[in-house]
């Protein structure tokens, strides 16, 4: 079984292990953790790499459950991110072809970051072409009891687990290569081939 965090789309090497595993499961009974995946992913601009974070709330505070975390509504962070993508890659080779797909995640009015990640999830998957067989913990699973446990491995301020092949970005000639990006970002530059990319991570875990 391989555990993970749910992931506001999530970065290459999560989507990776998604890929790659017949069983994995999401921890919604973890205490939610601020600063990570969870809510956030990056991208690449014409300034360097940029961060997108979801407002969210707590209703237990700070015992919330991922599961429970709700969505801060009186913001208006949906329309921020889609135009902050659209700036950084509406000159991609790809994106016209996802373009429609993916802003329609952010006119979905969600109850919960799960329910908004899942679907998130599920629509870049077979944008992708694969399937997911996603199951959900029943009770929080403590630290270091399973081996492939990466709820907390995979977080923007650790190494990607992955040893990842380069491929031409979008303002790579300014700001250079930037390494496990949102799966966005392999998606739009590399079309129907980001499947063969996602496969081809199997086997290079340090």
């Amino acid at each position: 079984m391989i555990l993970l965090s749910t992931a506001y789309f999530p970065p290459i090497t999560w989507m990776a292990l998604l890929l790659q595993n017949k069983e994995v499961t999401i921890d919604l009974h973890e205490t939610y953790s601020k600063q990570s995946y969870r809510n956030r992913f990056q991208i690449t601009t014409a300034n360097g790499m940029m961060a997108l974070s979801v407002p969210v709330k707590k209703p237990q505070g700070n015992h919330t459950t991922s599961g429970n975390i709700t969505l801060e509504a009186s913001q208006n962070w949906q329309q921020v991110h889609w135009k902050s993508i659209l700036a950084a890659y509406q000159s991609s080779p790809f994106f016209l072809y996802y373009k429609d797909d993916i802003e329609a995640l952010f006119k979905i009015k969600y109850d919960s970051l799960h329910q908004m990640n899942i679907k998130i999830i599920t629509t870049l998957a077979s944008l992708i072409g694969f399937q997911i067989n996603i199951k959900y913990t029943e009770d929080f699973i403590p630290l270091n009891q399973i081996e492939n446990d990466y709820r907390f491995s995979i977080h923007p301020k650790k190494k990607s687990l992955f040893k990842l092949q380069t491929y031409e970005q979008v303002f790579e000639e300014k700001n250079g290569f930037f390494e496990d990006l949102s799966v966005l970002d392999l998606l739009f530059n590399l079309g129907p081939e980001s499947l063969l990319y996602l496969e081809d991570c199997k086997g290079s875990v340090d």
